[in-house]
């Protein structure tokens, strides 16, 4: 992977910052899962650890430039999306983590989480058929999936408790 050029901090955070940060807070966040299913001390630090950075560089992600090319035909709508789905997935990681450690108010935002993202996976799901949008999207989708679908997971949970 080439750094971008000199100067342009922006570029580096997006392009090689953020994604190194995800695969180790991804990495964390499932050894603490792992922990916290097996009843091992240090599962809670290990998921506000992991959950929290996964978070924050969600979070981050949103507002990292996209780069599209001049010629690109893409769907005004597409950089919406880009950003809806990055903004989501945070807050069904915190409520995850609110339910794991017997904290208020995950139900909320579980529910605001799984609404918001699973709204946005559906309507991005029309537009990548325009490979301009599919440029866009791709990466999100494929980061905010199984956010959503760990959300709906715990969401099932609390409704059958």
């Amino acid at each position: 992977m080439s750094t971008p050029e000199k100067g342009n901090f922006g570029e580096l955070l997006a392009k090689v910052i953020l994604p190194k940060v995800q695969l180790i807070a991804l990495l964390v966040s499932a050894i603490g899962l792992v922990f916290h299913y097996l009843n091992l001390n240090g599962s809670s630090t290990m998921l506000m650890m992991g959950f929290t950075t996964l978070a924050a560089t969600f979070f981050l992600s949103a507002f990292a430039v996209v780069s599209i090319s001049a010629t690109s035909k893409h769907n005004p709508s597409a950089l919406i999306l880009y950003k809806v789905l990055y903004l989501a997935a945070p807050v069904i990681l915190i409520g995850s983590l609110f339910y794991i450690l017997h904290f208020e108010g995950f139900k909320e935002m579980l529910l605001v989480g799984c609404v918001a993202l699973g709204g946005a996976i559906l309507i991005s799901a029309t537009l990548v058929s325009n490979p301009d949008n599919m440029v866009i999207l791709k990466r999100p989708l494929l980061l905010t999936l199984p956010v959503f679908l760990l959300g709906v997971y715990f969401l099932y949970k609390i409704s059958i408790l």
